[in-house]
Protein backbone atom coordinates (compact mmCIF):
# COMPACT_ATOMS: atom_id res chain seq x y z
CA UNK A 1 0.00 0.00 0.00
CA UNK A 2 0.96 3.63 -0.60
CA UNK A 3 1.72 6.26 1.22
CA UNK A 4 -1.24 8.19 -0.27
CA UNK A 5 -3.42 5.71 1.12
CA UNK A 6 -2.24 4.64 3.98
CA UNK A 7 -2.46 8.70 4.98
CA UNK A 8 -6.24 8.70 3.84
CA UNK A 9 -7.20 5.17 5.30
CA UNK A 10 -5.39 7.15 8.26
CA UNK A 11 -7.64 10.07 8.11
CA UNK A 12 -10.38 8.16 7.72
CA UNK A 13 -10.35 6.38 10.67
CA UNK A 14 -9.61 9.42 12.34
CA UNK A 15 -12.87 11.74 11.09
CA UNK A 16 -15.19 8.42 11.29
CA UNK A 17 -13.85 7.90 15.22
CA UNK A 18 -14.74 11.15 15.49
CA UNK A 19 -17.89 11.47 14.28
CA UNK A 20 -19.06 8.51 16.34
CA UNK A 21 -18.36 9.90 19.33
CA UNK A 22 -20.45 13.25 18.40
CA UNK A 23 -23.63 10.92 16.48
CA UNK A 24 -23.59 7.82 18.24
CA UNK A 25 -24.74 8.05 21.76
CA UNK A 26 -23.49 4.66 23.39
CA UNK A 27 -27.22 4.23 25.07
CA UNK A 28 -28.42 3.89 21.63
CA UNK A 29 -26.40 1.62 19.99
CA UNK A 30 -23.43 0.30 22.58
CA UNK A 31 -19.50 0.95 22.31
CA UNK A 32 -18.31 1.45 18.56
CA UNK A 33 -14.39 1.66 17.96
CA UNK A 34 -12.83 2.35 14.51
CA UNK A 35 -9.92 -0.47 14.37
CA UNK A 36 -8.73 -0.09 10.59
CA UNK A 37 -9.68 1.29 6.86
CA UNK A 38 -8.93 0.06 3.62
CA UNK A 39 -9.56 1.86 1.30
CA UNK A 40 -9.85 0.95 -2.50
CA UNK A 41 -6.44 2.23 -4.60
CA UNK A 42 -9.18 3.89 -6.99
CA UNK A 43 -11.14 5.56 -4.06
CA UNK A 44 -14.12 4.36 -4.90
CA UNK A 45 -14.92 2.55 -1.39
CA UNK A 46 -13.35 1.81 2.00
CA UNK A 47 -14.40 -0.63 4.50
CA UNK A 48 -14.28 1.02 8.28
CA UNK A 49 -13.73 -2.14 10.58
CA UNK A 50 -15.23 -1.85 13.74
CA UNK A 51 -15.29 -3.46 17.31
CA UNK A 52 -18.44 -3.27 19.31
CA UNK A 53 -19.04 -3.67 22.68
CA UNK A 54 -21.13 -5.31 23.84
CA UNK A 55 -21.18 -7.75 21.38
CA UNK A 56 -24.94 -7.96 21.18
CA UNK A 57 -25.16 -4.54 19.73
CA UNK A 58 -23.57 -5.06 17.08
CA UNK A 59 -26.21 -5.79 14.25
CA UNK A 60 -27.75 -2.94 15.53
CA UNK A 61 -24.63 -0.92 15.12
CA UNK A 62 -23.85 -2.00 11.76
CA UNK A 63 -27.88 -1.18 10.63
CA UNK A 64 -27.13 2.35 12.35
CA UNK A 65 -24.04 3.09 10.34
CA UNK A 66 -24.68 1.64 6.89
CA UNK A 67 -28.47 3.75 7.39
CA UNK A 68 -26.11 7.13 8.04
CA UNK A 69 -23.55 6.71 5.89
CA UNK A 70 -24.00 9.75 3.39
CA UNK A 71 -23.31 11.68 6.89
CA UNK A 72 -20.00 9.83 7.19
CA UNK A 73 -19.29 10.38 3.31
CA UNK A 74 -20.42 14.26 3.47
CA UNK A 75 -18.25 14.55 6.73
CA UNK A 76 -15.13 13.18 4.86
CA UNK A 77 -16.10 15.38 1.68
CA UNK A 78 -14.82 18.41 3.81
CA UNK A 79 -11.84 16.85 4.89
CA UNK A 80 -10.65 15.07 2.24
CA UNK A 81 -8.65 17.01 -0.53
CA UNK A 82 -9.39 14.33 -3.04
CA UNK A 83 -11.45 14.29 -6.27
CA UNK A 84 -13.34 11.34 -5.20
CA UNK A 85 -15.03 10.57 -1.69
CA UNK A 86 -14.79 6.81 -0.82
CA UNK A 87 -18.08 5.10 -0.79
CA UNK A 88 -18.01 3.70 3.00
CA UNK A 89 -18.80 0.21 4.35
CA UNK A 90 -19.05 -0.89 7.67
CA UNK A 91 -17.96 -4.37 9.07
CA UNK A 92 -17.23 -5.83 12.65
CA UNK A 93 -13.21 -6.82 12.47
CA UNK A 94 -13.10 -10.58 12.87
CA UNK A 95 -9.51 -10.22 14.40
CA UNK A 96 -9.99 -7.88 16.77
CA UNK A 97 -12.84 -9.87 17.70
CA UNK A 98 -10.91 -13.28 18.25
CA UNK A 99 -8.14 -11.65 20.29
CA UNK A 100 -10.98 -10.30 22.61
CA UNK A 101 -12.03 -13.84 23.07
CA UNK A 102 -8.87 -14.93 23.32
CA UNK A 103 -8.63 -17.67 20.19
CA UNK A 104 -5.61 -16.02 18.62
CA UNK A 105 -2.91 -13.57 20.68
CA UNK A 106 -1.81 -10.54 19.45
CA UNK A 107 1.39 -10.11 17.00
CA UNK A 108 4.59 -9.56 19.32
CA UNK A 109 5.97 -6.25 18.97
CA UNK A 110 5.90 -4.18 15.49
Amino acid sequence: MGVRLERINSLIAQEVAELLREEFPPEEVGWISVTGVKTAPDLSEAVVFVSVFPEEAERKALEALTRRSGLFRRHLAKKLRTKTVPRLRFEVDALTKLMERGAIKPPEGD
